[in-house]
């Protein structure tokens, strides 16, 4: 075979070998391809799914056909031996196309040479040139095929232990037969998880070939979940979940997370025990939520339940402290003692490890107030009378127990003392009286005490409390003298203001009353001005007996300082009982009057209100005017007492010093200090003698004025005053025996003036007492020529009284100057009875009706007011007489004043006996229908008698005692009442008012004595000792007094069964009332 006919061979092999060998390479890509496609299948639908067996056929059969495509394809584009040799003359680049030739010729067989030699050239060409026939594949398709190969390889390795099922299934067409996992095992299983952290929930060696699902509910519904890598993570878990997981094999087991709140107690029950002192009981608060309200000391338990169960709990407090609680589960508890306000707060730690949040706590102390102690009296600074007591009101408190109340005094600048008054108080509270008696510590005028209270609380802290210091100071005579000139001078000066304001109200009230006679009609703007006039006297009158109050004041300091004697404290007295009766009854009824007249608005009944109102007026400033005289005519004597009181106390101080001085504890200074104080007090002395000097009148005074003159005199030339300097001198030199004999020196001269200044001060109460009775005197003869005068008159007066007119308008001016002449002794108001006054009113009231009635022509009354005028002469003579023997007696009122309140207390048990009886009988006459018999009416009858009889004897009291004439307006009051008892039941008229009529003599004789007793009792005022008890209501003491005398009465006991029961009835009813 030539080398032609090879490499035809060679060359026509690899050609057909390339196109095989891509069809091949391409049979196996699309092998690939759907081996792949399948996988992805089984990847998809599963490996049991039945599609995969469609598709596996699908595969197979496309896989097959597409294959024999490219094969037959690759078969028929193979290279014949002419299409080789064609190729081998393009290569060599043959323009004979020698190869093709060689080829054909032998083909068609033709001529062998030819053929033969064609053969050598193509040979020889052969040897000449080296053919390469083409690759199978070009470099893209390689890198292409590598590329592919390595990209299946690497996911064959990657995912190898899937697809080798898959392959197997795709080789075999029929699914492995695989053992799954009958359980699934999953992580973290039940868990006790807080509230809001996450739980990572995944399985545990999955089974990675099946796809796994998460089933959760909340409640009811399992909700689902897809798992990605075979995990989920729930991130807040705010409430319990029950799950599981599951896929197409098998199902894990349910498992529970289980959430928990922040650990908190939800309920506290804290039990308090006060301490023992307090006395309270425990205390339990399941309220405030661990903040704790005690007082020092109290023992606290505290119990607390939590939401979860707690591993440990503890109190940690804002200082570091720590307090376990005791306790397993939900349940704690503690107990603690308060010693301190802080704040604290609860830490629980329950099985997760986890704290609660802390919230602050706080334990506040309850404060034991300290103790309050209040003096309630005197409550102020107080200036110290001559008996030297303070009496004192203290007021205590605690929350809850005092002991050791104290008095803390200090004298001057001395160390501070205490008293102990009482250490063992009962009880919270404590009020007590206490009179401190100052008089043993020898107290000097000017010497200031600081006192104050104090005590303490039972508690454990032993808290004190103290009352607000005071200061009560000694005054001298001086002193105590220059605040009462003080008050009585604006006193004086309030009374003249009131005197000014009556005297221009009086011009414009009779301006008023002019213009009004002149018109009788009246408008509204009449009677508003006329209002206005009323209520501007009254104010006045208000404004008066304000001062006469305040002078009682001033006159019950005087008695306490014991600064007057009891001759000027009686005068002092009279003056304001006068200030009393300046606004009197008789002033009050004319306005009244002038009140209900200016309602009905009548021109007549205005013009007699008017009338009456107008001397009403004009007597209200007279009594102011008559007070204003009193109080000037008294003021030498004061002054003389001032003098007196001043010497007596300047003789007790140097006498007082003089024994001090002989005791060597008493420091020299202290002393001299004193002494210097002493003759500061004989200077203020000379001043008050001096003053005395200048008040007395050169005639009328004479006498007392030259016996002043002596002691200045004597005072003067003895110059006591030097020896009291010498005295101090003395003291500072530590010369004691020099010392005592200049202070007996000024002692003795002391004594003297002491002694002449007692003289000058009895001749001038003396002198005024002589005044006083010659003015009588002369009263009482001039009141006798104007007594028979009138009884002239009075025969003389027929039916036309003209005629005696003028003698009668001379007779009543004679009579008001007579009086203005006897009132111009000033201090005859003090001896003339009250009786007078009445007697003097209703004979001036006599007088104007008499002239009222003249100019009405109404001559019918006439006589009878001539009557009445010569009646209140004569009794005015009487009144004036009987002062005149009172006076001349010096007579007081202690025993008249005694006298009438026994009298009147018994008038008070028989007016008892006779409501009873009245209460009886009304009572037995509703019984028998409103009828009277014949006992009953002889009983009523007997009962009027003793109604009449109780009224008669008020009327002899008011005529002949004194003291009952200082209550006369009450008195006339009961007398009137009694009277008009009497007049019903002589009517036999029974009825509730009768008894209500009854009540008010009752009242009205009550208020009486009550009015006496006080004034007794400031006439005789004395320092009540500690142990004192405050009286009783005096109402109600004086009717349980009535009650007693009245069940002891012998006509009580005659009465009937049934009588008795009805007066114990009206007893009862009595107490309750005064209750």
């Amino acid at each position: 075979m030539t080398l032609f006919e090879r490499a035809l061979k060679r060359y026509r092999l690899k050609f057909n070998s390339a196109l095989m060998g891509r069809a091949v390479v391409s049979c196996l890509l699309i092998f690939l391809a759907s081996i792949h496609i399948y996988y992805a299948s089984w990847l998809g639908f599963g490996q049991r799914n039945p599609v995969l067996l469609y598709i596996n056929m699908t595969l197979r059969t496309g896989t097959a056909l597409f294959s024999i495509y490219l094969l037959l394809r690759a078969y028929n584009t193979l290279w014949d031996n002419r299409k080789t040799a064609r190729w081998m003359d393009i290569t060599a680049g043959n323009d004979d196309d020698i190869f093709q030739n060689l080829y054909e010729l032998r083909e068609q067989q033709e001529s062998p040479e030819v053929i033969d030699l064609l053969a050598i050239q193509a040979d020889k060409r052969l040897e000449e040139i080296e053919l390469k026939p083409p690759a199978w594949l070009n470099p893209a398709q390689i890198f292409f095929l590598l590329f592919f190969l390595v990209g299946t390889i690497t996911w064959w390795a990657m995912s190898w232990d899937s697809f080798k099922p898959a392959f197997k299934q795709f080789y075999t067409n029929k699914p492995e037969s695989i053992v799954y996992k009958e359980t699934i095992e999953i992580s973290p299983g039940n868990i006790t998880i807080g509230r809001g952290q996450e739980v990572l929930i995944e399985v545990l060696n999955p089974e990675t070939r099946l796809e796994h699902k998460l089933y959760f509910r909340y409640d009811k519904i399992f909700r689902e979940l897809a798992l990605t890598d075979w995990r989920y993570l729930f991130s807040s878990v705010e409430t319990d979940i029950e799950y599981y997981i599951s896929n197409s094999v098998a199902s894990s087991d349910t498992f529970k997370i289980t959430c928990l709140d922040e650990p908190y107690a939800h309920q506290w029950r804290t039990q308090i025990s006060p301490p023992a002192y307090t006395g309270l009981s425990t205390v339990v608060d399941t309220l405030s939520q661990g903040n704790i309200e005690a007082f020092l000391h109290s023992l606290v338990n505290l119990n607390i339940q939590t939401n979860i169960p707690i591993k440990q709990a503890q109190m940690r407090f804002s200082d570091g402290r720590m307090l376990p609680l005791k306790g397993s589960g939900n349940s704690f508890s503690t107990q603690f003692r308060v010693q301190k306000a802080e704040t604290w707060y609860l830490e629980l730690i329950d099985e997760l490890g986890r704290k609660n949040r802390p919230e602050e706590k706080s334990i506040n102390i309850i404060t034991d107030s300290p103790p309050e102690i209040r003096i309630l009296f005197p409550a102020k600074d107080t200036v110290l009378d001559q008996r030297m007591n303070l009496p004192l009101i203290v007021s205590a408190n605690d929350d809850f127990g005092l002991r050791n109340l104290q008095l803390v005094y200090q004298i001057n600048d001395a160390a501070p003392q205490s008293i102990t008054i009482k250490s063992v108080i009962p009880g919270k509270i404590i009020n007590l009286d206490y009179v401190f008696d100052l008089a043993p510590f020898g107290l000097f005028p000017g010497d200031r005490v600081t006192y104050w209270m104090q005590v303490w609380d039972n508690s454990p802290m032993h808290q004190k409390a103290e009352s607000t210091r005071y200061v009560a100071r000694f005054p001298s005579i001086a002193e105590i003298y220059q605040e009462i000139e003080q008050k009585e001078n604006l006193k004086t000066s309030e009374l003249q203001s009131a005197m000014e304001q009556a005297q221009d109200l009086q011009q414009e009230f009779e301006q008023k009353r002019r213009e009004l006679l002149k018109d009788p009609q009246t408008d509204w703007e009449d009677k508003k001005q006329l209002q206005d006039l009323m209520e501007r006297q009254e104010d006045l009158a208000d404004q008066v007996d304000n001062l006469a109050e305040d002078f009682q004041d001033l006159i019950n300091q005087l008695q306490n300082h014991q600064a007057l004697s009891e001759d000027v404290l009686q005068k002092m007295q009279k003056i304001q009982e006068l200030m009393e009766e300046i606004a009197n009854d008789e002033l009050r009824a004319a306005m009244d009057k002038m009140n209900r007249a200016l309602e009905n608005m009548n021109p007549e009944d205005l013009r007699k209100a008017m009338e009456n109102f107008k001397f009403s007026m004009q007597d209200f400033m007279d009594r102011i005017d008559q007070t204003l005289d009193l109080l000037e005519s008294i003021k030498k004597e004061q002054a003389m007492e001032k003098a007196l009181q001043m010497a007596s106390e300047i003789e007790k101080s140097q006498q007082a010093l003089k024994d001090r001085s002989s005791d060597p504890n008493n420091k020299v200074e202290n002393l001299a200090k004193d002494q210097d104080n002493i003759s500061s007090s004989y200077e203020e002395l000379k001043q008050a003698l001096q003053d005395l000097d200048r008040m007395l009148d050169s005639n009328k005074d004479r006498d007392i004025k030259q016996q002043l003159q002596q002691l200045q005199q004597d005072m003067q030339q003895s110059k006591p005053e030097s020896d009291m300097k010498s005295s101090a001198s003395n003291l500072r030199a530590n010369k004691r025996s020099a010392a005592q004999s200049d202070m007996e020196s000024a002692l003795q001269k002391m004594r003297r003036f002491t002694l002449k200044m007692n003289e000058m001060k009895q001749s001038m109460g003396g002198q005024s007492q002589q005044e006083v009775t010659a003015a009588m005197q002369r009263a009482i003869r001039e009141l006798l020529i104007f007594s028979t005068n009138h009884e002239k008159l009075q025969q003389r007066l027929g039916r036309d009284p003209y005629p005696i007119m003028q003698e009668l308008i001379a007779q009543y001016d004679g009579l008001q100057i007579l009086l203005n002449k006897f009132f111009s002794t000033p201090q005859v108001s003090m001896f003339v009875p009250p009786k007078f006054y009445i007697d003097l009113t209703e004979t001036n009231n006599a007088y104007r009706d008499l002239f009222i009635q003249v100019s009405e022509r109404q001559y019918y009354q006439l006589p009878q007011q001539m009557s009445n005028i010569l009646k209140g002469l004569n009794l005015m003579v009487y009144d004036l007489m009987q002062a005149l023997n009172n006076a001349s007696s010096g007579g007081g009122g202690g025993g008249g004043m005694q006298s009438l309140m026994q009298m009147l207390q018994q008038m008070g048990e028989e007016q008892m006996m006779m409501n009873m009886l009245t209460q009886a009988l009304l009572k037995q006459l509703q019984e028998q229908g409103g009828r009277m018999d014949a006992a009953m009416q002889r009983q009523v009858q007997k009962l009027a008698s003793d109604q009449q009889r109780l009224a008669d004897n008020l009327k002899r009291a008011l005529q002949n005692d004194p003291e009952a004439q200082k209550q006369a307006s009450t008195i006339k009051q009961i007398i009137e009442e009694a009277e008009a008892v009497a007049r019903q039941l002589r009517s036999n008229q029974l009825s509730p008012d009768t008894l209500r009529r009854q009540e008010n003599i009752i009242s009205r004789l009550l208020d009486a004595q009550r009015s006496i007793n006080k004034r007794d009792t400031t006439q005789k005022r004395k320092a009540e000792t500690a142990t004192q008890q405050f009286p009783t209501d005096a109402s109600q003491m004086d009717l349980q007094q009535l009650r007693r005398a009245a069940m002891l009465d012998d006509s009580y006991k005659s009465l009937p069964n049934a009588w008795q029961q009805v007066i114990i009835k009206y007893l009862k009813l009595l107490s309750d009332q005064a209750q």
